[in-house]
């Protein structure tokens, strides 16, 4: 691990020298991540990577990021990594350094609930593509979807469905590149100064498109492998909507029992007909699992026990 510290001390020091006017603080945070999370900086295959996240992170919080500023993709041509690693990175080393006391504002009865404006529009045309002829097609339906996303970049429906026909082309590298984009994005629309909402309410239809960019990027790298990324995002899901509307909570829970996906836990509770999951065989494996993991979602448990 202290080989890894060092050297990712050194690229940021060395970035911040350069770009930062010598800023302390993303070696403050380097240091606190340190005491947070040892495993994520001694496990760090590319320590780069790693110290591309942490400045990043630093990059966001200070505002210095996004339109005008220094983008993902400038600090990935510094660190030699791709601007899309960057940020699931980011979402890791952000889940490490701050706890959700740490998201509070200075009042901490002011909660951040984030609500989406209408994108009516760009919905419509969707909609109308998933229920034309050309929707059988791969090739036009990319082709169309591309076109959709381009007049509103942040309505996340059409990233889905894009990254979906990529793979049926067995294009994986714009699949995965989308799937990224759209999740980038994502998270950039709610940052609120580096704070995630407190709630994201399934109930105001603006928001399910931002829920489902979400939960489907934790399915893809839960399927990828990084099942400590997926819990994290399950989990902050749950945490924005108690009411749990997408089911964030057994995904969490299929995880902790060593699921390997989202499709492999959901092929176990697959009914006869074909016409969906077993609602009640579901359930009851849920809570019976769920108990083993109270450290986990016993907060959640003790929710709904209160209702």
């Amino acid at each position: 691990m202290q080989d890894n510290y060092k050297t990712i001390e050194h690229q940021i020091r060395k970035y911040s020298f350069e770009f930062l006017k010598v800023s302390e603080i993303p070696l403050i945070m380097l240091e606190n991540l340190n005491e947070a999370n040892p495993q994520m900086i001694e496990n760090a295959q590319k320590p780069n990577l790693l110290a591309a996240a942490i400045i990043y992170v630093f990059l966001k919080k200070s505002g210095l990021n996004g339109r005008g500023g220094i983008t993902a993709k400038d600090v990935g041509a510094y660190f030699d990594v791709k601007a899309p690693a960057i940020s699931q990175k980011a979402f890791d080393v952000e889940s490490s350094l701050y706890t959700d006391d740490a998201f509070a504002l200075e009042n901490e009865n002011d909660t951040y609930e984030f609500i989406d404006k209408d994108r009516f529009k760009v919905n419509e045309l969707y909609w109308e593509f998933t229920e034309s002829p050309d929707s059988e097609n791969i090739k036009k339906s990319i082709k169309t979807l591309k076109s959709i996303i381009k007049k509103d970049p942040d309505y996340f429906d059409p990233y889905i469905s894009l990254y979906e026909y990529y793979l049926l082309d067995e294009d994986f590298e714009n699949a995965f590149e989308t799937i990224e984009k759209g999740f980038e994005r994502a998270l950039d629309l709610l940052d609120d100064n580096g704070r995630f909402p407190d709630e994201l309410p399934w109930g105001f239809i603006e928001n399910r498109h931002i829920i489902r960019m979400i939960f489907n990027f934790g399915m893809f790298v839960w399927r990828g492998g990084n099942k400590d990324l997926a819990l994290q995002i399950f989990m902050q899901l749950l945490r924005t909507n108690h009411n749990d509307n997408v089911g964030a909570r057994y995904s969490i829970v299929a995880i902790l029992e060593g699921f390997g996906s989202q499709e492999e836990w959901e092929e176990k509770f697959e009914s006869d007909n074909g016409m969906g999951l077993e609602y009640m065989a579901v359930e009851e494996w849920f809570y019976k699992a769920a108990e083993k993991h109270r450290n986990i979602i016993g907060w959640w448990l003790d929710l709904e026990d209160d209702e």
